[in-house]
């Protein structure tokens, strides 16, 4: 009895050993509870309604629409009066009672024989030509405009008006080939043809007296130049005089050669010559400062006739007779008015008669559906 209990105990107690000595076992994984992020969903627009709202709209402008025309419609003799009477207001002021017509003549140029300045083109240069206060006075004063357009000069702001009427009658400007266009409008159609020749005139007369202002300060300096040289001539040709004069020396190279043989000659003979030895002594004393002034002189002569080859040609371009036009289209008198345009006037006239009836007809019909 007390063995069997023994032996239970022991087999307790190793069993609880064997517990002790087992391995905790794992943890069972805990599943996590994910939370996903609810995104508001875009509010759906109601297709339907959108539909409805279009329909309202359309509806509501086809309704004022039709509300206009229905205006139109009922004022429809208003309208038809007021475009007779606008038609017939704006042709009798339109007439040459209230507007005088304008004939338009013009021509067509290209430039040529212009100097370049600068990076303008010849065509920009010849508008910059035309455009000038030269060539407009010059024609004012010609065709006497200040009578022509009834302006007068000694009033205030006279030279002002003159010159914008002149600006508004006459029209320069450039094709899209590099050519120049001139315009002129005038109450006659010969002024007009007239002013357009007398401006390529003006034109030809301005760029020429430009090409020999410059061609002016090149003479001059050209002038002095020779001036210069000239008298560096005078006083070496003055000098040289001197010597032969007094020192009787003409040829330096002949001279002394002939007096060096004289001079052996008479070495050798044992008589002395007395006309040798002064001509000796002469080329010793002045013989290289002769030698040297016609050496200086030469040169000068060369130069001086360069010079003088230069001025011939300066002047040569000085007093030619350039034009600096040719000429693409001429002008001529024009049997046609260019201004006013009357159908255009009585046009306007009578849709803007038109649109403000309408408009004063909007504003009243307004006021009485509000009240």
């Amino acid at each position: 009895m007390g063995s069997q209990i023994i032996k239970k105990l022991k087999l307790a107690n190793q069993s609880f050993k064997e517990k002790l000595t087992e391995p905790n076992p794992e943890p069972e994984p805990v599943e996590k509870e994910t939370f996903k992020e609810v995104k508001p969903e875009p509010r759906k627009i109601n297709q339907e309604t959108n539909k409805q709202i279009t329909s309202d709209i359309m509806q509501e402008y086809t309704q004022s629409n039709y509300h206009f025309l229905k205006l139109i419609i009922k004022w429809k003799f208003h309208f038809i009066i007021v475009s007779v009477a606008a038609v017939i207001v704006a042709s009798v002021f339109s007439s040459e009672l209230f507007i005088p017509a304008k004939y338009k003549s013009f021509a067509i140029i290209y430039p040529s024989n212009l100097t370049p300045y600068g990076h303008e083109s010849p065509a920009e240069q010849m508008m910059q030509l035309l455009e000038s206060a030269d060539i407009r006075n010059s024609i004012i004063k010609k065709f006497d405009l200040a009578k022509r357009y009834e302006i007068d000069t000694a009033a205030k702001s006279g030279k002002s008006a003159l010159i914008s009427t002149y600006e508004s009658n006459v029209t320069v400007s450039r094709t899209q080939f590099e050519s120049v266009e001139i315009k002129v409008l005038d109450t006659d159609p010969k002024v007009a043809c007239d002013m357009v020749k007398e401006i390529i005139v003006a034109l030809n007369l301005k760029a020429r007296n430009l090409q020999r202002d410059k061609t002016k300060e090149v003479l001059v300096v050209l002038t002095n130049e020779m001036n210069y040289k000239q008298h560096q001539l005078d006083s070496i040709n003055s000098h040289l005089n001197e010597i032969r004069n007094k020192y009787h020396i003409l040829d330096y190279k002949s001279q002394s050669k002939e007096v060096i043989k004289g001079y052996v000659k008479s070495l050798v003979s044992g008589k002395s010559n007395k006309e040798i030895n002064e001509m000796m002594n002469n080329l010793e004393l002045k013989g290289g400062d002769y030698y040297g002034s016609i050496k200086l002189y030469d040169e000068l002569v060369k130069g001086f006739s360069v010079t003088k080859l230069l001025y011939d040609e300066t002047w040569k371009d000085m007093t030619k007779e350039l034009t600096y036009t040719n000429m693409v289209t001429y002008p001529s008198p024009s049997d046609k008015k260019a201004y006013p345009i009357r159908s255009l006037i009585v046009l306007i006239s009578a849709v803007s008669a038109n649109m403000f009836l309408f408009l004063v007809l909007v504003i009243l019909d307004s006021k009485k559906r509000l009240v």
